[in-house]
């Protein structure tokens, strides 16, 4: 299993990557206008390929006298000759696997997802973005697993906090069943919804549009959330995920000024 996720596509063939695609979503009030900002902040494990070009990629070769995969009904055997120090080694900061048929093995998967999002600003109180025009995000995954992949995602902390004050997560009448945007006029709370339009989505459980009247929205939990399973390989160009965030402040709701942070992440596993 391969887990990966990053500003660029990486190819990679190790076993496991635990990466996170992190989103600083800040919140500013000043004089009952909320602001709302969403950073992604990437990271990656590199992995390298032996040649690439924009037609084509290599991810591993040999320079030996001889080798070749053999099997019989006792025994699977993969060699070369030739290659010196080979195997796989790894520490806390590393994992490095040397030689041909080491950097040969596994499956590559890669997550791509936007640098900045700006959400749309609240007046005093109500949605940001009534319309939803612009506040989502795309990620771009790949993988070139027939078995397909598992998108999750997850937050730092239910609330966004700032100080002592919070903005609560949304709250489904069911829980992990999405529904239809609703938030009382006492409250102010924010959550999350996988777009109609992505490449893979399940447009039973998110709904069939992109609005808060429409669409389908849950809240952001602090474990790992299936959001979307694809059963196959993607396409070269990948699969774009598009997730939209939305907020609001109820009514009657009085929203202390502040700068309301928490950090989502998105991980996607070779299944």
């Amino acid at each position: 299993m391969s887990e990966t996720a990053s500003q660029y596509k990486v190819f990679d063939n190790c076993d496991k990557i635990s990466i996170a695609t992190l989103f600083y979503t800040s919140f500013s009030m000043r004089q009952a206008i909320l602001s709302f900002l969403l950073v992604f902040l990437l990271g990656t494990n590199q992995y390298a390929q032996a040649m690439s070009s924009a037609n084509y990629e290599i991810p591993s070769d040999v320079i030996g006298s001889a080798g070749a995969p053999s099997s019989s009904a006792t025994y699977d055997l993969n060699d070369t000759l030739g290659e010196m120090a080979t195997g796989p080694s790894s520490s806390a900061t590393y994992d490095l696997k040397a030689g041909f048929w080491q950097t040969a093995e596994g499956y590559v998967i890669a997550i791509n997802c936007d640098a900045l999002l700006n959400m749309e600003a609240i007046q005093g109180v109500g949605l940001s973005d009534p319309d939803m025009s612009s506040n989502y995000a795309t990620c771009n995954i790949f993988t070139d697993d027939n078995s397909g992949y598992n998108l999750y995602w997850k937050a730092s902390s239910a609330t966004m906090a700032s100080g002592g004050d919070t903005i609560v997560a949304y709250t489904p009448a069911v829980s992990e069943t999405p529904e239809t945007w609703s938030v009382a006029g006492s409250a102010s709370e924010w959550g999350g919804h996988l777009g109609s339009a992505s490449d893979t989505v399940d447009t039973s459980f998110w709904g069939n549009a992109d609005s808060y009247a429409a669409g389908k929205w849950l809240n952001i939990p602090i474990a790992n959330f299936n959001i979307a399973t694809r059963l196959s390989k993607t396409t070269a160009a990948g699969d774009d995920e598009i997730i939209y965030f939305g907020a609001e402040v109820g009514a009657s709701k009085v929203q202390p000024s502040g700068t309301y942070s928490v950090t989502v992440t998105i991980t996607s596993v070779a299944r």
